[in-house]
Formats: structure tokens, C-alpha cells, sequence
């Protein structure tokens, strides 16, 4: 008889032994299955993340020369100062992207303040939202400043930075895109509330108190745009003034805010947003543009902001070494249970050891027989593993998810602007909806794949031949004679 049937008799015959170590080497290969399949759902989740928050930098003014600063003194309530170096422009971004290879696309950006009016001339109904700094109620005496809204100026919002960043999405219509004039995407919140959709039109002017402040006209700031997009906040975001908040927010351009606010001067856009095809690119690609001659370091800065992306993969990381150690301690563990195990099966079977020898059997062939019956065993624990491990993983790494996040402080994601408003004189990063950390860039998706598979395989039989060699080296080491002995 065949050392491969005396195996398959053994397993059957030995009916509670083997489904003790049946039960064992299902729990240890579903455990580092789930373990496997969860690493390679955070490793997957931490390029996706890298690849919508990670590849981004920014090109702005080099502000660090007084002497470009422009001052304009706004009546007896402040002053509005801009940076009157050389201008951030479309044409600048253009000839960047046309000279640098990896770079996917970019978005132009500048903020303002308008009064948005429905076809009728009725000044919209804005949003209640969640404020931090109570301001709203203190304005409320500055005429019609409340029923203004932030007017993002922006050449293609496929690339804004909260859209790419999933903070808020596209309902309904398009995006904005190279060479759009007097359209405008408008929170989907804020439509329903007045009765507007797709197709409508819009009447933007300025504040006609900011307008009186600056001796300007306001009805000759009026322009109409299209609505042809709806958006909506994926997360929560609070501000100071309510009704500058995303829900109240609108998306145009930049020829658009001009017209609305006179006052800009010779101002051009704030920032431009450009995003590299691969993340892992970003600092050849930013040597390679400041080698370009247009792109003066006098004039020009390029800024890399990684801690939305940090902020987002920071408990991925944090999870994926938790679960390579768990790994590991499970094979550690695992091994020591299966050593124990095997090297008591061996020591009971001294008597068909003796036996097997006494026949002419060699103990490679005995050693090959405890390997068949252990590997039969595990082809079937290992298979059943693969079925329900799916299910198992997805529900582990969502509790380790959650044990990762709840270490990490709640972060928030502002835009970055610098436009000085005249009543207030501050930054508008003041006033710029914060965004809680998107949660959903951080789920993970855990399936079982091939790869897992193969893994668990190779690291399971692994574990299993070698605590059976390790559980046999006492018998190895034994004489026949030995043995014989022990037997009687």
C-alpha cells in the first residue's frame, strides 16, 4: 500500500483528530486570509486616496515683495489690499501644462462676494446653516451684505479642489470647462429652496451697500449667467457667516465676478490648482517647472499641501502595520498550536512508526505520509476559508477601521484664497466653509482575490510542513532500534 492511501486511511479512520485539526487550520486560514484581503483593500484605498488629494500643487503670487502690494482705501470702513505682481492667468497655466510632461489638468481660482437674483428680481432666499463665529447676526445692520453668497471664479471644476477632493459632487448638468461664459453652477439645496433648475438664468450684482462704499452703480454690475449644474456637499462644513456657506455657494467665471465686482482692480486669479497624472511624480514635475523661463521665482511659488491626503490615509497606515502584525501573530500562534498538536499525533503513533520500519519503510516515506495527511486536511479548511472569508474580512477591517480613526483627531479642508474684502479687511480663508475629513475616502472595499489566495496557500503550507518536520525531529533523530524499544 501506498503511503498516500495509509494517509487517506489514516484521515478517515482517525475521524475526531482530523476534525479537530480540520477546525484549527480553518481558523488560522481564515484569519490570515482576512488579514491578506484587508492589506490589500488599505494598500488599494491609500493610492486611490494619493490619486484624488495627493497629486496636487499649487502655483500663486510670490507675495513676499511690499512694494507690489496694492492698498485702496474703501471709505471710512477699511481697506481692500491685493498683490499687484505679475498675474496668475490661464495663459500662464496653459503654457505650464503644454511644457511639462504628467500633468492631467489644472484649475484657476479666485473668490467673491455677489448678490445672486432669480429671473423675477427677487433676491434669493439663502440657507440657515451651522455657523462658528456668530457674525451673521452682527451684519445684519450692513443692508443687503447678509443676501450675499461666495462666487467661486473657476476655468474648469472638474479640478476644483473640493470636487476632486469628494467634498462636494456634481447632481445634475456639467462642469464648468475652458471657455464657458456667463453660466453658473449653483448648490442643489439652495435651487430647490427657490424653485430654480437647469436652464434658468441668474442676475449677479454687487452688494448694493458695498456699492454705495465704493461710489459704484450696482445695477451696472448686474450680469445674467446660466445655471447648467447642480452640486452638493458630501460632508459637513461649518462657517462663520452663514450666508457664506457651500449650500448658498456658486460656481462661475471669472469674467463673471469681474463684472460683479468692479472693485477687483487689476486683480487676476488667487491660485492655480494643477494635478499630476501620478502622485509619485509630483517633485519631478514641479523641478521641471521651475526650470521653465515664464515661471520667474520673484513672481511665482509652487506649494505642495499634502495633509488632506495625509489626514485621509493616516489611519490606513496606521491599520495596514496593525494588520501585518496581526498577520504575523497569527502564523506565530498558528504554528506553535500546530506544532503542539502534530507533535503529540507523532508521539502517539510511535507503535505504526515501529511497525512501518519493520517492513522496510524509510522514515522520509513515514514523513511524507504525515505531510499528505496533513495537506488534505488543509486543502479543505483552506477552501472553506476562501468562501466565508470575504464576508469576515469586510466586517474585521471595518472594526479595525474604526479602532484606527477613533485615534485620529477630526481634521477639516478649507480652500485656500487671499482675497482682502473692503468692510472686513481679512483673509477669506476666514471665511471659507471647513470640511470635515471626507469619511468615505477612508472606507475600505475588501474582497478576496486570487492573489490572497495564492498567499494563504503559500504561507499556510508552509506553516503546516514545517511544524510537522519540527514535530517529527525527535523521530527522526531515534535509531530503529530505538523505536522498537519504545514500542514495547
Amino acid at each position: 500500500m501506498s503511503f498516500f492511501h495509509r494517509a487517506l486511511f489514516y484521515v478517515i479512520r482517525k475521524r475526531t483528530k482530523t476534525i479537530i485539526l480540520f477546525l484549527i487550520l480553518l481558523v488560522i486560514a481564515t484569519l490570515v486570509l482576512s488579514g491578506i484581503s484587508i492589506r490589500n483593500a488599505t494598500e488599494t484605498a491609500q493610492l486611490n486616496v494619493r490619486q484624488a488629494l495627493g497629486g496636487v500643487f499649487t502655483l500663486n503670487q510670490n507675495t513676499n515683495d511690499s512694494s507690489k502690494w496694492v492698498n485702496k482705501q474703501v471709505g471710512s470702513f477699511g481697506t481692500q489690499s491685493y498683490y499687484g505682481g505679475a498675474p496668475l492667468t490661464t495663459e500662464l497655466a496653459d503654457y505650464i501644462v503644454e511644457n511639462t510632461n504628467g500633468i492631467k489638468g489644472y484649475n484657476a481660482t479666485y473668490v467673491n462676494y455677489v448678490v445672486p437674483q432669480n429671473a423675477s428680481g427677487q433676491t434669493l432666499e439663502l440657507l440657515e446653516t451651522d455657523g462658528e463665529g456668530g457674525l451673521s447676526g452682527l451684519l445684519s445692520g450692513y443692508g443687503d451684505f447678509n443676501s450675499t453668497v461666495s462666487a467661486y471664479a473657476s476655468t474648469n471644476t472638474v479640478f476644483d479642489s473640493y470636487f476632486a477632493g469628494g467634498y462636494v459632487e456634481l447632481t445634475g448638468g456639467r462642469h464648468l470647462i475652458p471657455g464657458d461664459t456667463n453660466v453658473a453652477i449653483i448648490s442643489k439645496k439652495l435651487a430647490e429652496l427657490n424653485g430654480l433648475s437647469i436652464g434658468d438664468i441668474l442676475t449677479l450684482h454687487m452688494s448694493e451697500f458695498k456699492a454705495s462704499m465704493m461710489g459704484i452703480n450696482p445695477e451696472n454690475t448686474k450680469i445674467d449667467v446660466e445655471i447648467i449644474g447642480l452640486f452638493q456637499a458630501t460632508v459637513k462644513s461649518t462657517t462663520s457667516l452663514s450666508n457664506w456657506s457651500m449650500d448658498n455657494a456658486l460656481y462661475t467665471t471669472l469674467d463673471v465676478v469681474r463684472h460683479t465686482r468692479p472693485d477687483m482692480g487689476d486683480e487676476s486669479y488667487e491660485h492655480i490648482h494643477f494635478y499630476a497624472n501620478d502622485p509619485g511624480q509630483l517633485e519631478r514635475i514641479i523641478a521641471d517647472i521651475k526650470k521653465l523661463p515664464e515661471v520667474d521665482p520673484t513672481d511665482f511659488v509652487i506649494n505642495v499641501d499634502s495633509s488632506s491626503a495625509d489626514s485621509v490615509t493616516e489611519p490606513l497606515t496606521n491599520m495596514d502595520k496593525l494588520i501585518t502584525l496581526l498577520i504575523i501573530l497569527i502564523l506565530a500562534v498558528g504554528a506553535v498550536i500546530l506544532y503542539l498538536i502534530l507533535a503529540g499525533r507523532i508521539k502517539e503513533r510511535i507503535h505504526e512508526t515501529g511497525i512501518l520500519l519493520s517492513i522496510g519503510v524509510s522514515k522520509i516515506k513515514i514523513i511524507g505520509q504525515y505531510f499528505i495527511e496533513v495537506s488534505l486536511v488543509s486543502v479543505l479548511a483552506f477552501g472553506l476559508s476562501v468562501c466565508g472569508g470575504g464576508i469576515i474580512a469586510q466586517t474585521i477591517g471595518n472594526q479595525l477601521l474604526d479602532y484606527s480613526l477613533s485615534g485620529n483627531a477630526p481634521n477639516s479642508i478649507a480652500d485656500e484664497n487671499n482675497n482682502y474684502d473692503g468692510i472686513f479687511v481679512a483673509n477669506s480663508d476666514d471665511y471659507a466653509p471647513q470640511f470635515e475629513t471626507k469619511n468615505n475616502l477612508t472606507q475600505i472595499q475588501v474582497s478576496v482575490d486570487g492573489t490572497a489566495v495564492i498567499l494563504l496557500c503559500a504561507l499556510g503550507f508552509a506553516v503546516t510542513y514545517i511544524s510537522i518536520l519540527l514535530a517529527a525531529i525527535p523521530m527522526l533523530r531515534l535509531k530503529p532500534r530505538a523505536i522498537f524499544s519504545k514500542m514495547s
